[in-house]
C-alpha cells in the first residue's frame, strides 16, 4: 500500500511540473543561464541547492572538498564512516503541500520566510545584501524580509576526542535568493479606466526593480482575452482599434501588478442634421446632434460671428430663430474635432395657398413668424380664409425682400343628378356653396323599356303563356298563350298484401299524378315467427324478435328477466348469532344473511309483549272473575230454583276451580312465560 501511494503521489507531482512547465513556455520569456525563479504557483516547501565547502581532518590526515549545486551531502559524525545528511529547506508564511527548488541566486514572492535543516545542530544564519546578519538560529530560523537580496547560510563545526583518535568536522554552505513580493509597475497608463484619454500614439512600458519583468500583456477592445505582446514595453499606434486597451505585467519572481487602461480615439466625431441639410437654406425647425464611438462627443455651435457655444451633443434652431447663418461642429474628450458645417436660416421668402376640401375656398401660409403678408393691398392675418370668388393678390415680406403670390377662385359648384327613367328624362342640376348661384341641364334623355322575356310552358293541368319584364322599372305584361297538355295515365294492379287492399293504381307518364281503385280484396294479415336474440338471466331482460314472413316487417319485444332462484345452502350458529347462505339454484349467485342471536329475539319480542300487556293484566283478571261469578252465580240460582242443591253444590266448586283458572291464565302464565324467556338468554 505505502508503494502504491508513493507511485501515485509521484505521478501526481510530476503531471504538476509538466503544467508549470507549459505555463512557463507559452506566457513567460526565456530565463537567462544565471537567473531562476522558485518552481511553484504559490507559497511551497522548497529544497535550497546549496554551495560552499565541506572538512574534516583527524591527526594523521584531512580531508575537503566544494560542494557544488547540491541538494544534500553528507557529514561524518567521528572517525567511523557513520553519516548523516545535510539539507536545507524553505517554506513560506504557509504551505500547501507541493514542493520546488531554490536555485542560488533564484527569486522567491513572498517575504515571510522560514528554513528548517535536516539537522537540530546546524547553524542557519540569514544576511542581506550588504553581509548584516538579518536572523540565525539553530535548526531553523525565520524572518519577515522586505524586497532585496539575501543569503542563506548554513554552517557547523565539530570536534572529539583527543590524541591520534581527535577528530573535527566543519562545513559552510550557502545560497543566494533575491525576495521579489511586489508587482511590476507600468508607465504610460492608468489605474482608473477613465484616468488616460488620448488620441495621439501611445507606449505602455512595465518596469520591475527586484527580479525584472517577464510579460507585458494586452487585451485591446476587440480582444476578449489579454495576450503578451513583449517584455517591457507596447507601442499602440494610430488605425489601431478605438476604445479601451487594458494591460498587466508579470515579473520573474511570478508576480503580477493590477490592471492598468488607456482610452485610445483618433477617429473624430459624427454629426448629422435632422429637419434640413448642412450647407442649405431652411426656414423650418431643424435639430443638429453629434455622436462619437467613445461616447464623449461634444456639439459646439455660433450664429454669424458669435462665439462659440455648448449645449450638449445636440442643438435645435426653432422656427423662430433669428435669420442669419448658424455654423455647427464637434469634438470629443480625446481632442478630435470635425470640421465647421453651416445651415441658413431665413434668407429666401417662400409662401403657400392651402385649398379647402370642401370648396375653391383658400388659405395663405408661410414658415418664419418674423415675415409678414397683404391680401389685396389690406393687411392679412397667416391661415385666414379667402372665399370671395375672383382674383386675388398676396404679397408676403420680410425685413430684406418682399414676394408676389396671385391666385383666382372660382365657383365651386357640387353637381346633383336626376337619374332619367324609363318614360321620363333625367338632368343636371349645379349649386355653388360659396355664392348660392345654380343652374340645370337638362341633357338626359328618357331610357326607355327593356324588356326580358320569360317563358312558362303548358302543363297536363295549366297552360303556357310568356312574361316579359322590364329590366329597369319592373314593369310587365303576358302574352302567347297556350293550353294545358291534360293527362296521360298508365294503370298497373297491385294485388292485396300484409297491411294494403287490391287495387288498380293509374299514374300520369308526364307528371307523375296518380290515383288508385281497390278491387275489394282484403290485407292478408301479417304471419309472424319469433326468436330469441337474447335469453333472459336471473338479473337482465331478454330479447324476442317477430318477422313477418311475408313482408319482413319486423319488431323486438323484451322479456322481463326471471329473477333468482335461491335455496339454502349453509346455515351456522356461533355464540348465539345465526348466519345462514342463500344460493340461487340458476346461476349461482349467493348471499349471506345475519339472522343475529334468535332466542335474545324472542326473549326481546317476549318481553316487548309483556310491557305492553302487564298495565292491563290485573284489570283483565278482575273483568274475567267478574264474568266468571255472574254465569255461576246465575247457574246456581237455577239450581237452587229447581231445587237442585247437589248441582248447586257441584256449581260452587266449579265456581273456586274457575277462578284459580282464571289467575292462573291471566297473571301465572304471562310471568311464567316471561321466565322462560329470560332464561333461555
Amino acid at each position: 500500500m505505502k508503494i502504491k501511494k508513493k507511485s501515485i503521489i509521484t505521478g501526481v507531482f510530476s503531471v504538476l511540473l509538466f503544467g508549470l512547465l507549459i505555463v512557463g513556455l507559452v506566457f513567460l520569456a526565456p530565463k537567462s543561464d544565471n537567473t531562476y525563479t522558485a518552481q511553484a504557483s504559490t507559497t511551497p516547501s522548497y529544497t535550497v541547492i546549496m554551495n560552499g565547502t565541506y572538512a574534516r581532518a583527524n591527526q594523521s590526515n584531512g580531508y575537503s572538498k566544494e560542494i557544488i549545486d547540491a541538494e544534500e551531502f553528507d557529514v561524518n559524525t567521528g572517525l567511523s564512516a557513520n553519516t548523516r545528511p545535510a539539507r536545507l529547506y524553505l517554506s513560506g508564511s504557509y504551505t500547501n503541500g507541493s514542493t520546488g527548488i531554490l536555485y542560488n541566486k533564484d527569486y522567491i514572492n513572498f517575504s515571510d520566510v522560514h528554513f528548517t535543516s535536516s539537522q537540530s545542530d546546524f547553524t542557519l544564519t540569514i544576511y542581506d545584501e550588504y553581509s548584516a546578519s538579518v536572523a540565525s538560529g539553530t535548526g531553523s530560523v525565520s524572518a519577515s524580509l522586505s524586497d532585496g537580496l539575501y543569503k542563506i547560510v548554513m554552517s557547523y563545526y565539530a570536534k572529539s576526542g583527543s590524541g591520534t583518535m581527535q577528530f573535527q568536522v566543519s562545513f559552510s554552505v550557502y545560497c543566494y535568493f533575491t525576495v521579489d513580493a511586489t508587482g511590476p509597475s507600468i508607465s504610460g497608463a492608468s489605474t482608473s479606466q477613465t484616468g488616460t484619454y488620448t488620441n495621439q500614439p501611445f507606449t505602455v512600458s512595465a518596469s520591475d526593480s527586484a527580479s525584472g519583468v517577464g510579460n507585458l500583456f494586452m487585451r485591446s477592445p476587440s480582444e476578449s482575452v489579454f495576450r503578451s505582446v513583449g517584455s517591457t514595453s507596447k507601442t499602440v499606434s494610430r488605425g489601431n482599434a478605438n476604445g479601451r486597451y487594458t494591460f498587466y505585467a508579470t515579473d520573474k519572481a511570478g508576480n503580477s501588478s493590477q490592471y492598468y487602461y488607456v482610452n485610445f480615439d483618433d477617429t473624430a466625431p459624427s454629426v448629422s442634421c435632422t429637419g434640413a441639410s448642412f450647407g442649405t437654406n431652411t426656414n423650418d425647425r431643424f435639430t443638429v446632434s453629434a455622436s462619437d464611438n467613445s461616447g464623449s462627443a461634444k456639439l459646439y455651435y455660433k450664429k454669424g460671428n458669435a462665439a462659440w457655444n455648448t449645449s450638449g451633443s445636440s442643438y435645435t434652431v426653432s422656427e423662430t430663430a433669428a435669420e442669419g447663418i448658424y455654423y455647427f461642429y464637434a469634438a470629443d474628450d480625446y481632442g478630435n474635432s470635425t470640421s465647421e458645417m453651416w445651415v441658413q436660416v431665413g434668407a429666401e421668402l417662400s409662401g403657400k395657398f392651402v385649398k379647402s376640401d370642401t370648396d375653391n375656398s383658400v388659405f395663405f401660409t408661410w414658415e418664419r413668424p418674423s415675415w409678414t403678408a397683404t391680401l389685396d393691398g389690406e393687411p392679412y392675418t397667416k391661415g385666414t380664409w379667402i372665399t370671395d370668388e375672383g382674383e386675388h393678390t398676396i404679397k408676403l415680406s420680410s425685413n430684406s425682400k418682399s414676394a408676389v403670390y396671385p391666385y383666382t377662385i372660382d365657383h365651386c359648384f357640387v353637381r346633383s343628378v336626376e337619374k332619367p327613367t324609363c318614360t321620363h328624362e333625367g338632368y343636371l342640376q349645379y349649386n355653388c356653396l360659396q355664392c348660392g348661384y345654380s343652374y340645370t341641364d337638362y341633357s338626359i334623355e328618357e331610357t326607355g323599356h327593356y324588356y326580358v322575356a320569360s317563358t312558362t310552358v303548358a302543363t297536363c293541368t295549366d297552360g303556357g303563356y310568356t312574361l316579359y319584364t322590364c329590366t329597369r322599372c319592373g314593369d310587365s305584361y303576358t302574352d302567347n298563350y297556350t293550353n294545358s297538355l291534360g293527362h296521360n295515365y298508365e294503370s298497373a294492379y297491385r294485388p292485396a298484401n300484409c297491411t294494403d287492399y287490391g287495387k288498380t293504381v293509374y299514374t300520369c307518364q308526364v307528371c307523375g299524378s296518380s290515383y288508385y281503385e281497390t278491387d275489394g280484396t282484403l290485407p292478408t294479415g301479417h304471419s309472424y315467427t319469433n326468436e330469441i336474440v337474447t335469453a333472459p338471466t336471473c338479473t337482465d331482460d331478454g330479447l324476442r324478435r317477430s318477422t313477418c314472413e311475408i313482408c319482413g316487417d319486423v319488431f323486438d319485444t323484451p322479456i322481463t328477466a326471471n329473477g333468482h332462484n335461491y335455496n339454502i345452502t349453509d346455515s351456522a350458529s356461533e355464540n348465539g348469532q345465526t348466519v345462514r347462505t342463500y344460493t340461487c339454484t340458476v346461476c349461482g349467485h349467493s348471499y349471506a344473511q345475519d339472522l343475529g342471536d334468535q332466542y335474545a329475539e324472542v326473549t326481546n319480542y317476549v318481553e316487548y309483549l309483556f310491557e305492553q300487556y302487564e298495565p292491563y293484566m290485573w284489570w283483565v283478571l278482575l273483568a274475567s272473575a267478574g264474568v266468571w261469578s255472574i254465569v255461576i252465580g246465575v247457574m246456581i240460582a237455577i239450581s237452587h230454583k229447581n231445587e237442585d242443591k247437589e248441582k248447586a253444590k257441584k256449581m260452587l266448586i266449579n265456581y273456586v276451580i274457575g277462578l284459580v283458572a282464571i289467575a292462573v291464565i291471566v297473571v301465572a302464565c304471562p310471568f311464567l312465560i316471561r321466565g322462560i324467556a329470560s332464561l333461555i338468554t
